[in-house]
């Protein structure tokens, strides 16, 4: 599978790709929230009551509200860095990969209705799917992936581990 990411890299001209966890605090949501993110083809983030629209327009309001440092940086990633074309992993917590896909819209969107439904993430992301799997399909362990988001650049700490999976 990474030498699938890799080709696709070399194809794309990018020496990154981005990773991301599926999680929502509660780890029985995970997999409704996959299969919701698979069938509406869309990738999500949320933190509820601190960020509450446009991460650009919200920033300094979010700090007020007490955003840590990582997560300033994660909004920055989704609103700023990622952008039509790139390629995300998404996983499930550390022990499984879920999918990978391409973005495709210059922008995300942002849907209160989603998480007072807790129907799925606030802050979404339209994408195409280039590989789905079942949830719990693909056993992968990508342990200490803390964050909710992140960017792998070639010869980085997760580019090197991310090498060695491999996926049907």
């Amino acid at each position: 599978m990474f030498e699938f990411i890799r080709k696709l890299m070399n194809l794309k001209g990018k020496d990154y790709f981005y990773i991301m966890h599926l999680s929502y605090g509660r780890n029985y949501k995970r997999e409704l929230l996959w299969n919701y993110a698979k069938e509406n083809k869309i990738i999500g983030l949320d933190l509820p009551n601190i960020v509450n629209g446009d991460w650009n327009k919200e920033k300094e309001s979010a700090r007020e509200r007490g955003i840590s440092g990582i997560w300033e940086k994660q909004f920055d990633i989704w609103y700023n860095d990622m952008g039509k074309g790139d390629i995300v992993m998404i996983l499930a917590g550390w022990k499984s990969i879920l999918g990978v896909a391409e973005i495709d819209d210059n922008y995300p969107e942002y849907n209160q209705e989603f998480s007072v439904k807790e129907k799925f993430f606030e802050h979404i992301r339209r994408v195409n799917w280039i590989k789905k799997y079942d949830f719990d399909e693909v056993p992968c362990q990508v342990k200490g992936f803390y964050n909710t988001l992140r960017k792998v650049e070639r010869g980085s700490k997760w580019w090197t581990s991310l090498a060695n999976i491999e996926l049907p």
